[in-house]
C-alpha cells in the first residue's frame, strides 16, 4: 500500500520542487502527515503533526496562526495555536500587539507565500523592537508559510517555524508549500470546535477581577494599581483571559464573557 502510494507522490506534477529528490522515507513521512491531519480533531492531535514535520526539516519552535489582514488595523490573529514558542514572547508581542503593525504578519495575511524572515525583514522593513524582541528568546531565523481562506472562509492561516539558524532552501520550501494547505484545513476544523462555551471556560478568580475591571473600562495601568499589582502581571492576565475567551481585543473578550455568562454587564 504505501509504495504504491509514494510512487504516486513522487510521479505527482503536485510534488514540490526541491533542490534533491525526496527519498522515499522523506515521501512517506508526507503522507503519514497528510493522514493524520484529516483526522485531526483536537489542539493535541494538531501539536502532534510537528514533531513528524521535524524529521523532514530542522526547527526548533512552532507557532500557528489563523486570521485575515484588515486595511484599518493591519494582520487581525482569530485564532492561535501555539506548539513550542517562548510562552513569554507571546505575551510581549500580543500585549504590545506587535501584531498589528508585523509587516511580516501582513505580508503573509496578503499574499500567504513562503517568505524567509532574513529576507523579509529587509525587504518589508520590519520593525527593529519586533527583530530584537525575537533574538531575544533565540528566534533568529524563520520560515513562514499561509494558506488562503477556502471557500466560505474569512481567515487564511501563517505557520511559523523558527529556530538560531536556518539555510534558505527550496527543498523546505516545496515541502511547505506542499504539506500547508493539509495544515490549514485541520487548522480550520479545529478552531471551528474551539468556539468558547459556559461549561468549557474557566476562569481564575484572579482573572475575573481582571475582567471586571476591564468591564468598566479601566486601563492596565489603572487595574495595576487597584489590584496592587504590576501592571505587567496585569498584562499577562489580559493575555490569558483572550486566550480562554478566543478574543482578539478586550471589548471582545468582555463582549464574550458577558455573551457566556462569566460576567454580569449592569
Amino acid at each position: 500500500m504505501y509504495d504504491q502510494r509514494v510512487e504516486i507522490l513522487t510521479s505527482s506534477s503536485e510534488l514540490p520542487v526541491t533542490d534533491s529528490c525526496l527519498s522515499g522515507n522523506d515521501a512517506i513521512t508526507l503522507l503519514g502527515i497528510i493522514h493524520t491531519a484529516l483526522s485531526c480533531e483536537t489542539e493535541v492531535d494538531f501539536k502532534a503533526l510537528f514533531p513528524k514535520i521535524q524529521e523532514l526539516f530542522p526547527f526548533d519552535f512552532v507557532t500557528v496562526l489563523s486570521g485575515h489582514d484588515d486595511d484599518r488595523f493591519g494582520a487581525v490573529p482569530s485564532y492561535c495555536v501555539n506548539v513550542s514558542f517562548p510562552d513569554e514572547w507571546m505575551r510581549e508581542y500580543m500585549t504590545k500587539k506587535y501584531f498589528m503593525v508585523d509587516a511580516i504578519l501582513k505580508e503573509n495575511f496578503s499574499t500567504y507565500e513562503f517568505q524567509h524572515w532574513s529576507v523579509g525583514r529587509k525587504r518589508l522593513h520590519r520593525l527593529k523592537e519586533i527583530t530584537s524582541l525575537g533574538l531575544d528568546f533565540g528566534l533568529r531565523e524563520c520560515y513562514t508559510h499561509g494558506s488562503r481562506p477556502a471557500a466560505l472562509e474569512k481567515n487564511g492561516s501563517m505557520f511559523c517555524f523558527a529556530s538560531k539558524m536556518m539555510e534558505m532552501s527550496r527543498r523546505t520550501e516545496g515541502i511547505l508549500k506542499f504539506v500547508v494547505p493539509h495544515l490549514h484545513m485541520a487548522l480550520s476544523r479545529i478552531a471551528g470546535n474551539k468556539l468558547p462555551n459556559a461549561d468549557s471556560t474557566v476562569l481564575s478568580p484572579r482573572e475575573k477581577e481582571v475582567l471586571d475591571w476591564l468591564k468598566q473600562g479601566k486601563s492596565s495601568w489603572d487595574i495595576s494599581v487597584i489590584l496592587d499589582i504590576s501592571e505587567r502581571t496585569v498584562n499577562f492576565h489580559v493575555y490569558n483571559i483572550m486566550g480562554k475567551l478566543g478574543a482578539t481585543n478586550r471589548p471582545q473578550a468582555v463582549a464574550v464573557a458577558a455573551s457566556l455568562g462569566l460576567i454580569r454587564i449592569e
